[in-house]
């Protein structure tokens, strides 16, 4: 316990390693790489055992799709049906028949003509209803149809306990029932006889009701009974057998027995005896990459080690991705590449550099792909994925980078699977679906971009959009300063341009260093006019106090633009800005005065910023921004000797004063980060420079 308490940010890697091994499959993993196409690398190999040659998931779908369109539906005969219609088909036509004589316009004809009509029509139409009902009227019901779309189809129909077939087209359908009857009894009569004239009165679709209904029930019974009869597997490999020769190229029916004496195998070894060993083999190797991982941001990183919430980050991620990959493996709903692994390096890189994104992503990929089938093919596709994902990062907060990414991340994956295609089958032949997980998965990238806010406020980061938001001079903080200390706004937005554009020459974040150096003088909104770009030309508060308390009321300007910050809710990363942009310096003016009037004083802590120290490259660019930007200011003269002499004079005083020492700026940066500043001031001042 003692242990964990002072190695703090070892947890969430213990953690993360625990629980993948806890949802990891307990069976074993098949020490054999190989490929459809490509040469057997190893061994001969001979079946240790007997096993069966398991189908395809292609193979087997196709089964299913051919058991499923022979499937014959099943329905019930009502036979009542036939009987109440031609009942009221009868009453109905008797009431038509006495409405039609009594009415003033039936014309010349007797009684006797109606009635004889009727004897005519109305046998006619009840044996046509006869033979409709005899041959039967389906319902409609869109899962019987399915069934019946193809050609030759048929259907069971019955009556009873007896099961008839009959071909779909012998029967009707309420539509084609009513067609029949009328194409029937128009050709019996002539156009305009009275017998026509008649029975067209009559709505005769309302005698036609489906007397044949789909028993779903026994049709899926039926369709699960031949689904059941469908054998996973197509022959047996015996003991002794050779599966496939060294040197042999894996064909087609080599690859199956290969695959399917890879399934047996691993089935074999995770019920077998050895359940703990393999457990222990698991937890060894999720150690290794979790600690592959810590080595490199403690040991190759020391000075950049994160701290325990960006090590939960981190290993929520893995972790995350491992157990999606699992329960995509496990249940089959999607295919694996469905998962977008690119959003790793995206979050990482938003948050920390590419480096680590890189590692980050590719730990995390073969960590998966020691659950997935042809992890060799999936690590070297996702692999490139994330490559693709790590190069256009770079801005991802622009939308327009964003969807550019997510382009790139699609056209990887596509050109990575059609080259290991053709290596493999020597064919561009493919499954659609592939590439249709790819295109979702671009797609969820650009959705998982979301969470970056939601990993912003749970782990405390700060974002490139966060940072242009707060980068903005219309923002309340920055207005206030414009309003408070106008002078001090100017500086910082010459501090920012400096700073600015040495990083961009250095490499580094130049979003991050242009808000840290905009908030970085934010404490002198406090007492703007103790500070002497904000005094007129005639007057100093300074002149009617101590230096020493003029030296305090400077230095606290560090302490206020702290407290600013935090109440102002400022990402804690620029208020480290704030502390350490004068590090542990001293106020050199005031405490040169204090030295004269007190030369027997030895205590000048008071003199001294609380520092500390810049930490970062970002912090010690803008350190010297700072007072190379300030002291700019001091020149009587801009000429490019002047301006030359103050940059180096302020720079080596940071680096003599060991200011920059707890950052990772070489002296290459440095050398580059003088030359920038010197060439921008020249810019700046051109104007003024006197040719000598």
């Amino acid at each position: 316990m003692e242990f964990l308490k002072k190695h703090q940010h070892l947890i969430p890697f213990i953690a993360a390693a625990l629980l993948i091994v806890l949802f990891l499959p307990r069976e074993g993993k098949f020490k054999y790489e190989f490929q459809k196409g490509k040469m057997w690398q190893h061994k001969t190999l001979y079946a240790p055992f007997d096993f069966p040659i398991y189908k395809t998931e292609t193979e087997l779908a196709n089964e299913r799709r051919q058991a499923l369109s022979a499937v014959t539906p099943y329905y019930n005969r009502d036979s009542s049906v036939y009987y109440l219609q031609r009942s009221d088909l009868a009453t109905t036509f008797r009431a038509s028949l006495r409405a039609t004589y009594n009415s003033p316009d039936h014309g010349e004809l007797s009684q006797h003509n109606y009635y004889n009509l009727a004897n005519k029509i109305l046998p006619e139409m009840q044996r046509l209803l006869k033979f409709i009902y005899g041959k039967g009227i389906r319902e409609p019901n869109s899962v019987a149809e399915s069934y019946l779309s193809s050609p030759g189809a048929t259907l069971m129909v019955l009556s009873g306990h007896l099961a008839t077939e009959f071909p779909s087209e012998e029967c009707f359908t309420p539509q084609s029932a009513y067609l029949y009857l009328s194409n029937r009894l128009q050709v019996m009569w002539s156009e305009g006889s009275a017998e026509q004239a008649f029975y067209r009165k009559l709505d005769v679709q309302s005698f036609l009701k489906p007397n044949l209904r789909f028993n779903e029930r026994i049709t899926a019974q039926a369709l699960e009974q031949r689904m059941a009869a469908i054998s996973p597997t197509q022959g047996m490999v015996s003991a002794g057998q050779q599966i496939v020769a060294q040197g042999e190229v894996v064909n087609t029916n080599t690859f199956s027995m290969l695959s399917s004496f890879r399934h047996e195998y691993e089935q074999r070894i995770g019920y077998a005896g050895s359940k703990w060993l393999l457990m222990a083999g698991q937890l060894l190797l999720t150690l290794l990459f979790i600690t592959t991982l810590y080595l490199y941001i403690f040991l190759l990183n020391e000075k950049k080690s994160i701290s325990f919430k960006k090590n939960c980050f981190l290993m929520l991620l893995v972790t995350s991705f491992f157990l999606l990959t699992l329960w995509i493996s496990r249940t089959g709903i999607a295919g694996i590449y469905i998962i977008p692994f690119a959003a790793v390096p995206i979050f990482v890189c938003t948050f920390f550099d590419a480096k680590l994104a890189l590692v980050t992503h590719l730990l995390t990929t073969m960590l998966a792909a020691f659950i997935v089938p042809n992890s060799f093919e999936f690590c070297l596709i996702t692999g490139f994925a994330g490559f693709g994902a790590t190069y256009g990062s770079k801005d991802v907060y622009r939308r327009s980078k964003l969807y550019r990414t997510a382009a790139i991340i699609f056209a990887i994956y596509c050109i990575s699977y059609i080259t290991l295609t053709l290596i493999k089958d020597g064919s561009l032949t493919a499954e659609w679906r592939i590439y249709l997980w790819f295109a979702v998965n671009a797609a969820l990238v650009i959705a998982m971009q979301q969470l970056v806010y939601v990993f912003e406020k749970i782990f405390g980061f700060t974002s490139d959009s966060t940072l242009m938001e707060i980068s903005d001079t219309n923002n309340t903080l920055l207005r206030m300063l414009a309003e408070v200390a106008p002078a001090t706004f100017q500086h910082s937005l010459q501090v920012a341009n400096l700073a600015e554009s040495v990083v961009r020459q250095i490499g580094g974040n130049p979003l991050l260093v242009r808000a840290g150096a905009l908030y970085h003088d934010i404490g002198k909104t406090n007492n703007p006019t103790y500070f002497i770009e904000n005094q007129e030309a005639a007057f100093s508060p300074h002149h009617r106090i101590d230096p020493e308390e003029s030296a305090r009321i400077i230095i606290r300007h560090v302490t206020d633009g702290v407290t600013i910050a935090r109440k102002n809710r400022l990402p804690e990363v620029i208020v480290r800005f704030i502390r350490t942009h004068h590090g542990t310096s001293p106020v050199s003016y005031f405490f040169r005065a204090y030295k004269e009037k007190y030369p027997d004083a030895t205590d000048f802590s008071a003199f001294h910023y609380p520092g500390p120290n810049p930490t970062s490259k970002e912090q010690g660019v803008l350190m010297m921004a700072d007072a190379i930007e300030a002291a700019s200011r001091t020149l009587t003269k801009f000429t490019p000797e002047s301006i030359s002499n103050m940059v180096e004079t302020v720079v080596a005083s940071k680096v003599n004063g060991k200011m920059l020492e707890n950052t990772d700026l070489t002296f290459t940066d440095i050398s580059t980060a003088k030359a920038t500043f010197k060439k921008k001031l020249q810019n700046i001042y051109h104007d003024r420079i006197v040719e000598s």
